[in-house]
Parts: structure tokens; C-alpha cells; sequence
């Protein structure tokens, strides 16, 4: 029987309690979402805020992108670095209980649907053919953020009621103004010529709101980018710029893990043997989020400047051309390392918050490092 293909190891599973507050570019928590949209609603004449799903159980599931490992890799017809789970709890105010979980990426997707959440696109209900849009676009979205998640899903053509992220996603908001911000002083210099306020804010809303379904855009036309690129071109600047303000900051966070490694032993001796590994481990892991920090930021650092350098610098139509497209072909592993280098020292800085002396167990210590160092070798080597 297909359902019991979906049920996943029982400490895996039950490992989704812990997201119940949790949200980042590898988790989309659409608990959290939809219990406060309905919250929201809850007045005397309670204007309704869309969901993002029409099945009511996905608008109760949790979304990760998860780093795949090689036992995992046979459920896939390409090779992917990343892929995109679906939770769905058996109770959503109990996830210790635990529940079902797939990729959307992986060959039975459908038949998991059809056979758990009694979804067949082969009936043709529109309903259900939106949901499973909405999917798959997820499943390209190339990280989890709220403002990455509606934005890519605007490039799709498909509409993200902005309320539904803005209730409990407070930095939504603020990011998509930030971005703007960014993005607004390019485009009237790119538009190189005099124009109104009105013209203007009209010329930045059009190219902004780009998406699969738009076939006219003065901008893009003098770019000369194939129209079937447009959508996803303004998507990936949106998201470098999005990426670049959220890694300010993460230099130091890479020094203070750094700083944990070198400063840290455990207690008592550890065998030669566990030493040398442990020595080994430390060395794999700096080295790798030192190249994972470096190779993200660098791209971004570089891309963005190229962008402004074409604009501001009045380069030819070309060289700003090449450049969106070339952040467009490089959007999803960008976003997966950016997500990933957050993910590795996160996590060890929660397991080791400051350099300890002595105070770790060794074995437990090379276990943790062994986990990580495996982890980080997931990341794109595209950039380093």
C-alpha cells in the first residue's frame, strides 16, 4: 500500500515539535500562519484573508527545504542537492505526536497525495490543480522566507495574500519596503530620461509587479531579455538584494564559531586516535563555512555591484542584461547557501554558545562536528 511508503522514521517525524515556533528560510511554518490568520479574522465583520492552499490539511502542514543525504537520493529522477518536505501532523496542536511527511520533488509525489490528503489532479478540479501549482512552485522557490515565498509565487503568477505572512511574519513587510528601497533609485536611473512622478512611479510598479503572465514591459524590451526570462530575472534581483541585506551581520557570526572551534576541548584526554579526528573535524568545518560564507556573500557582493555599476555608470543595455540573467541562473543556490550557513552555525552556536575548556565530552563533541561537517558539504559548490 502507498501510504506506508510516507511514513518516515518515528524520530524524524516526531522531530517536527520543535518547529512549532520556528521559522526561517528553511522552514515555512503554515501552522503558525494560519492559526493567526484566523485570529485576525475574529471580529465582528472579519474581512477574510486568503489562505495560501484550498485543502485546508496543507494549510495546516510545515515545509522545510532539507539538505538530502545519499540514502534519500533514489526517490529523485535528477540529482538535487535540496529538496522540499511536506510535514503533515497527525493532530497540529500536538506535533510530538507526529505524522506523514514527502518530498514534493520525489517520483510518487501525486500518488502521495492522492492516497494521504485524497488530492488527483487527474480529476481535473481546479482547486486542486491550483494547490499542486502552489507546490511546485514552492519547490522552486529557492529558500523559505515569507518575502522570497510571496515574491516568487507573484513571478509565477500565482497571488500570495501579503496579510496572510504580514499577521505573523512581522519583518515581511519591512523586508519587501527595504528591498524597494532598493530597487526604486536603480530603475529611474535605468529609465534614462526625464519623466513625471506619476510616470515614474507608474514605469517601477510595472517592471515590480513582472510576472509569468505579463507580456509588455518598455524595460525589460530595451534589455532585450527573451520575455519567457522576465518573470524570474526581476524575481532573482528582488531576491539577491532580500539575501544581501539578511547575510549583513554574518561575518561575525562565522568569527564566533570560528572562535568556539579554536578555543574548545573536551574534558578528560580523549584517546590519540578520537584527538586527531576531533583536530580534523574542526579544521573540515571552519574550512568549509569559511568557503560557504565567502562564496554566497562574494556572488551577492559582486552581482549587486555589477547591477549598479550598469545602471549608474550608463554601461550599454548589454552588460546590465547579462548580468540579471546571470543572477537568475544562479538565484536557487545562492539562497540554498545563504539558508544552509545559517542553518550549520545556528545550530552549533546552540549547542556551543561560548568556547568551553574541558568541558565537553569528546565523543559526543567529534558526533556533533562529524553531523556538521557532513551538512556543509551539501552546499553549491558554485561559488567556492
Amino acid at each position: 500500500m502507498r501510504v506506508a511508503a510516507v511514513f518516515r522514521e518515528r524520530k524524524e517525524v516526531r522531530s517536527f515539535h520543535k518547529l512549532r515556533r520556528t521559522s526561517s528560510g528553511r522552514v515555512l511554518n503554515l501552522i503558525l500562519l494560519s492559526d493567526a490568520a484566523t485570529s485576525s479574522n475574529a471580529g465582528v465583520r472579519p474581512a477574510k484573508i486568503p489562505k495560501l492552499f484550498y485543502s485546508n490539511t496543507l494549510n495546516y502542514a510545515i515545509l522545510t527545504k532539507h539538505n538530502l543525504r545519499d540514502n534519500e537520493r533514489d526517490l529523485f529522477a535528477r540529482a538535487l542537492h535540496v529538496a522540499t518536505k511536506i510535514f503533515i501532523p497527525f493532530d497540529p496542536k500536538r506535533l510530538e505526536i507526529g505524522g506523514r511527511s514527502f518530498f514534493i520533488e520525489e517520483f510518487q509525489f501525486k500518488d502521495h497525495l492522492r492516497d494521504l490528503l485524497h488530492l488527483d489532479p487527474a480529476q481535473g478540479d481546479p482547486s486542486v490543480l491550483h494547490d499542486i501549482k502552489v507546490l511546485e512552485a514552492l519547490s522552486r522557490s529557492p529558500t523559505l522566507d515569507p518575502f522570497i515565498v510571496a515574491e516568487y509565487m507573484r513571478s509565477e503568477g500565482l497571488r500570495a495574500e501579503p496579510a496572510f505572512f504580514a499577521e505573523s511574519y512581522g519583518l515581511a513587510g519591512k523586508t519587501s519596503s527595504e528591498v524597494f528601497q532598493v530597487f526604486q533609485p536603480l530603475l529611474q536611473k535605468a529609465l534614462g530620461k526625464t519623466a513625471s512622478p506619476e510616470e515614474m512611479a507608474r514605469f517601477v510598479d510595472q517592471v515590480w509587479n513582472v510576472s509569468a503572465g505579463t507580456t509588455d514591459n518598455l524595460f525589460l524590451e530595451a534589455l532585450q531579455i527573451p520575455q519567457r526570462e522576465w518573470a524570474n530575472v526581476i524575481f532573482s534581483w528582488k531576491a539577491l538584494i532580500y539575501y544581501d541585506l539578511v547575510s549583513r551581520g554574518t561575518g561575525t557570526r562565522l568569527d564566533a564559531v570560528l572562535q568556539v572551534l579554536r578555543e574548545t576541548t573536551p574534558r578528560m584526554r580523549p584517546s590519540q586516535v578520537l584527538a586527531t579526528r576531533i583536530e580534523e573535524q574542526k579544521r573540515d568545518l571552519a574550512r568549509n563555512l569559511y568557503k560557504l560564507h565567502e562564496g554566497s556573500t562574494g556572488y551577492i557582493r559582486v552581482a549587486l555591484t555589477q547591477v549598479v555599476g550598469a545602471i549608474l555608470g550608463d554601461q550599454s543595455a548589454g552588460k546590465l542584461s547579462e548580468t540579471l540573467r546571470d543572477m537568475a541562473d544562479h538565484i536557487s543556490a545562492v539562497g540554498m547557501n545563504v539558508v544552509l550557513f545559517d542553518q550549520v552555525t545556528s545550530y552549533f552556536l546552540y549547542l556551543f554558545p561560548r568556547p568551553s575548556n574541558g568541558v565537553v565530552d569528546a565523543e559526543e563533541f567529534e558526533a556533533e562536528l562529524t553531523n556538521l561537517c557532513d551538512i556543509v558539504q551539501l552546499r553549491d559548490t558554485a561559488f567556492g
